[in-house]
């Protein structure tokens, strides 16, 4: 049995992008600090590393191009840190910190799991939101309608820009994100800023624009749904490259290239045995409703790297909580619990 999760509290927010981010930061401030102030990777690695010659040229050349090619994003994330009365140099940082973990090499490869399944009778996107035990507890849902944009809701992470987890917004888009570990890492647009442009999207195909916009620093891989479309495609992005894949059937994707095989990654030893877990459930019993995508997300059967994670050594992660799109009833459900131990744990929401 997993360790109950804490309820994710939600909270509305309206106006321009530095108001939305300053009335998100004002409210969770107390949960800002207490993440940033016992967040491990942030003052044990990057922090040190921010401090020599070599990390101070690195922020300003991220910090630069970020500002000018999100200037949006850029000012909600000062919103965030003003109303949390946070430094803003912490938020940056945190938001860079997958390109940062490149610049430090040797660190763990954090990640999710996503299942999702298209066929005629069903369409969902099922998703383990898996992270650093930091994180457990600290998580809230935004509604946020910003002046000019379709409105949103996001899973957020204290201080973090939202879309780095999972979202949908007013206009039928919804999607997941898995962490991936190119080695070919460039001075380039951050993956967080990228994520956030997709809770703007406004078909399938703007979204794959958004997510493989040019100048990328590293890659994620999203699992992106349309409602209106009644489509779900899996798109892997690289710095220069990325792979679009229509889903038909059912399909799983954990946190290394499984498209793009040709891009030079780290695989870490959780990825490979979920994937490779997966498929043996996925062949043996595809799920037939969304109850068989909560019980692949929930599998525990390899105790040493399970799909459902729980700090166990030695594997370093944590499921925070699982999401459930169901395209054709325009539903999101988050279980803030184990899905199958505790399916009655859970928030729901109408797409």
């Amino acid at each position: 049995m997993s360790t109950p999760t804490s309820p994710i509290e939600q909270f509305e927010a309206t106006g321009s992008h530095f108001e939305v981010g300053f009335a998100i930061g004002k409210r969770f401030a107390e949960q800002i600090h207490r993440l940033f102030d016992n967040y491990r990777f942030l003052q044990h690695q990057v922090w040190p590393y921010h401090r020599t010659p070599e990390g101070q040229a690195r922020y300003q050349e991220l910090l630069d191009l970020n500002r000018a090619r999100y200037p949006d994003y850029f000012a909600e994330l000062e919103g965030l840190a003003q109303g949390a009365g946070r430094p803003f140099a912490d938020l940056f940082l945190a938001n860079m910190r997958g390109e940062y973990r490149e610049y430090l090499y040797g660190l763990y490869a954090h990640g999710c799991s996503d299942c999702a399944v298209v066929t005629d009778e069903m369409a969902l996107i099922g998703h383990n939101e898996d992270g650093e035990p930091e994180f457990r507890g600290n998580m809230y849902a935004v509604h946020a309608r910003v002046e000019g944009k379709p409105a949103f809701t996001a899973l957020s992470y204290p201080g973090f820009l939202c879309g780095n987890a999972f979202g949908f917004n007013a206009e039928g888009v919804c999607f997941s994100v898995d962490n991936v570990r190119p080695r070919d890492a460039r001075v380039g647009v951050g993956r967080h800023f990228i994520a956030r442009s997709l809770l703007e999207a406004h078909s399938l195909d703007d979204a794959i624009e958004r997510v493989t916009v040019p100048g990328r620093a590293l890659g994620f891989s999203y699992t992106i749904g349309s409602v209106r479309e009644r489509r779900i495609v899996h798109v892997e992005v690289a710095p220069g490259t990325h792979h679009v894949y229509e889903i038909r059937g059912c399909y799983f994707h954990a946190n290394h290239y499984q498209e793009l095989t040709d891009v030079d990654q780290i695989i870490g030893p959780s990825s490979r045995a979920r994937v490779e877990r997966a498929s043996l459930l996925l062949q043996d019993s595809p799920p037939l409703d969304d109850a068989g995508i909560l019980v692949v997300l929930g599998d525990q059967a390899n105790e040493r790297y399970p799909i459902y994670r729980t700090v166990a050594s030695p594997d370093e992660d944590t499921t925070l909580c699982t999401a459930l799109f169901d395209l054709d009833s325009r539903r999101l459900r988050i279980y803030t619990d184990h899905p199958v131990l505790a399916p009655k744990e859970f928030i729901e929401f109408t797409i």
